[in-house]
């Protein structure tokens, strides 16, 4: 029971007045001898010690004591009385509780106080009895109140937008703020559905700081996720529990462009473009005079970035005799020339047979090298950039063209071209390739040997041809990044230059039901519809165009822009973005996916990567071929004026001919904060064409968040667009 008393000295000498009159129970001890157990000691102070402490919080102290009995002392399991005295700063008593039979667990008990001031002082005396004693002890100690910790979540940092695929950090300062006694406690990261990982055991000592790092959280939803760190368990308890948390907001994405430092995949873009047919305005294609305004006007306004145009010397130049317009054939191609420069493209010129010039390199290509200082200096083509040697060379058995014959046209061009001081004008680009028999005389491996090896000084970029069926697109993955594997690790460093696709495209097949014979025309649909007129052909283009760029490309072009004829029949070809005339020079899905590219990027751009970028992206040789998982495959251009454009889409729709009703939600991070951007899409209601959906506002943290068609294409870009 709690017994009342009116003043502070009375209390202490009832407690005084129970030590006098407590008797030895049981008589009178025995005399110990030598190798008996230490006997308790009769002094009551030496006998049993009593610790204690306090610890205040916001409404009461909690007062805690704690008995330790000498060798020879029995332990007891209660205090007969004990007396709480706490004393105001001038020593006056301010409260007792005197408290009988008080149990003891492991020799400690609590008592509750009403709130004690810090550093005030408190009193604590105890009569201890038990069945086992001959005697009633008394013990006292005194402490003053000490606040209880007050943990504080101070900090928490983490990434401000980080993506669903790379796990972070995140790290919190917890501190105790009130300075007198440190704690123990569970330091717990949460977040939207719960605990994240285990909790941290740390010591926070008074008025100390640690800092505790939860390491690889992993968080796979694309939101802005809000992470919260707090301090549980705290032994002994908190002084205020209303601070022991702090949130943080991230932003997740799954892309982010890779800006400090950016992933520069090419330095300087060559462009994106076409095969322009030189035989457009001949006799061989003869379209209607007065529909060719308006192709014209069609092919400037796509702004095609890279051309490549034939120069055949047995069309235009009649090495063969067979050829007696070759004259207006000649026309034809510098008209078609005129064409490409107009639009602004770069411009290649093909030196497509290599039938006469390989026996007599030294006339050929001086014949050719006028032709070329005809376009630049008479006719005044100042886009004409590059050239090349022999169409598809290595296809070519090694008997009938060897590459030691090769590089003899290179070295007679590349000195026909310094006479007439065009060479830094006009750069040499080798290859023209296709992959052929792996490990054979024929294949891009043993012509690169030999170039490298031979041909280095006289080239400035590399070239190959690139080609898949719609149906197996893994095709066009693996051969672009056995060339990139190729070019930019295989080779040595000294041969390490820019790298062209100068031919590529997706193919059909050649026959269809009752269809006619036309090489890769036709999509096996039930009207056996020719692909050209589809939009999987613009979707996997632009496929193409994206993976080449994140693969270090410098520069493709699509075989081919418009119809025309080139040296056969007119049903040979059904690879056109733009139709024939007797369809009004139709534009065809693949024109309006290609000039979503092509408008929002320019030459000369910085291409960048964008995270993630994972294994199964990566270029890998020919005989480690791996399938890259079917997901969003995203690239950026940064223009020279803060220009920026990201390109994309989702490969889960490359085999879509029509809308699924699916669409891919795209967050991108890392982008300038509170910019605004132009989302335009490609075939977002599957009709092939291109409309500009929306304006995008990156927020504070620089993200965007957008939903695309699942067979639709988009570019994000800073440019405008009409």
């Amino acid at each position: 029971m709690e017994t009342k008393l009116s003043r502070p000295v009375r209390r202490f000498g009832l407690l005084a007045a129970l030590a006098a009159a407590a008797v030895t129970v049981g008589g009178t001890p025995s005399t110990a001898r030598a190798d008996d157990a230490p006997a308790c000691p009769s002094s009551g102070r030496i006998a049993y010690a009593l610790d204690a402490s306090a610890l205040t919080g916001k409404t009461q102290t909690d007062v805690s004591v704690k008995l330790r009995a000498a060798p020879g002392c029995p332990a007891v399991s209660g205090l007969k009385l004990l007396q709480v005295r706490s004393f105001a700063a001038n020593g006056s008593v301010q409260q007792v509780r005197n408290l009988t039979d008080v149990a003891l667990t492991d020799g400690a008990a609590t008592i509750a106080l009403d709130r004690v001031a810090r550093g005030q002082a408190i009193e604590a005396n105890a009569l201890v009895q038990g069945d086992t004693l001959r005697r009633t002890y008394v013990a006292r100690a005194a402490t003053t109140s000490l606040l209880r910790p007050d943990l504080v979540v101070q900090t928490v940092r983490a990434p401000r937008q980080a993506l669903t695929t790379r796990p972070f950090d995140v790290v919190a300062e917890i501190a105790e703020g009130n300075g007198d006694v440190g704690a123990d406690v569970h330091v717990v990261l949460a977040g939207p559905l719960g605990p994240i990982g285990d909790p941290l055991a740390v010591n926070v000592p008074a008025r100390g700081r640690v800092e505790v790092t939860f390491h690889d959280v992993a968080l796979a939803e694309d939101a802005l996720v809000q992470v919260k760190v707090l301090v549980a368990d705290a032994a002994p308890g908190e002084y205020d529990t209303g601070n022991n948390d702090r949130a943080a907001a991230i932003e997740m994405t799954k892309n982010e462009l890779t800006v400090t430092p950016p992933r520069v995949l090419v330095e300087s873009l060559g462009g994106y473009g076409f095969q322009f047919n030189q035989h457009l305005y001949a006799a061989i294609t003869n379209p209607p005079p007065e529909t060719l305004p308006d192709l014209e006007a069609k092919v400037k306004a796509l702004e095609p970035q890279m051309v490549r145009i034939f120069f055949n010397d047995n069309w235009e130049l009649n090495a063969n005799q067979e050829h007696p317009e070759w004259a207006e054939n000649l026309a034809s191609f510098e008209k078609t020339v005129q064409l490409a420069n107009e639009s602004g493209a770069s411009i290649l010129i093909a030196y497509q047979t290599v039938t006469s010039a390989k026996s007599a390199p030294t006339t050929w290509m001086k014949k050719f090298a006028d032709v070329l200082q005809d376009l630049v200096q008479t006719h005044g083509f100042g886009n004409v950039d590059w050239v090349t040697i022999g169409n598809e060379p290595n296809s070519i058995s090694a008997s009938q063209f060897s590459t030691t014959q090769y590089e003899a046209l290179y070295r007679a061009l590349d000195a026909e071209l310094k006479t007439r001081g065009l060479r830094t004008e006009i750069g040499l680009v080798g290859g023209d390739l296709v992959q052929n028999t792996e490990g054979t005389a024929g294949g891009h491996r043993a012509w690169f040997d030999y170039m490298t090896t031979h041909m280095n000084d006289v080239i400035d970029a590399w070239s190959e041809h690139i080609y898949w069926q719609y149906d197996d697109p893994f095709r066009m993955e693996s051969r672009l990044k056995d060339v990139a594997h190729l070019v930019h690790e295989e080779l040595p460093a000294e041969a390490r230059k820019p790298i062209f696709i100068m031919e590529y495209g997706v193919r059909g097949t050649d026959t269809c039901g009752t269809k006619p014979l036309v090489k890769f025309a036709y999509y096996k649909d039930a009207n056996c519809t020719e692909l050209r007129r589809l939009s999987i052909a613009g979707f996997q283009k632009l496929w193409f165009s994206v993976e080449a760029a994140q693969l270090g490309f410098d520069a493709v072009a699509n075989w081919d822009l418009y119809w025309s004829v080139y040296d056969k029949t007119k049903g040979n070809q059904s690879f056109w973005i733009i139709g024939p005339p007797e369809e009004g020079w139709a534009l065809y899905p693949s024109y309006y996916a290609l000039q979503l590219l092509l408008q929002t990027t320019a030459r000369g751009w910085q291409v960048v990567g964008l995270d993630p970028w994972n294994l199964d992206d990566e270029a890998t040789p020919y005989n480690e071929p791996h399938r890259d998982t079917a997901e969003q495959e995203l690239v950026a251009y940064s223009g020279p004026d803060g220009q920026l454009t990201m390109l994309g889409l989702d490969t889960n729709g490359r085999a879509l001919v029509a809308p699924s009703g699916g669409n891919s939600t795209y967050s991108i991070g890392d982008l300038p904060a509170s910019t605004t951007f132009h989302l335009v899409l490609w075939n977002a209601t599957g009709d092939g064409t291109t409309s500009v959906s929306s304006t995008v506002v990156s927020n504070a943290v620089g993200v965007v968040r957008f939903e695309v068609p699942l067979q639709a294409a988009f570019a994000l870009t800073t440019v405008p667009v009409s």
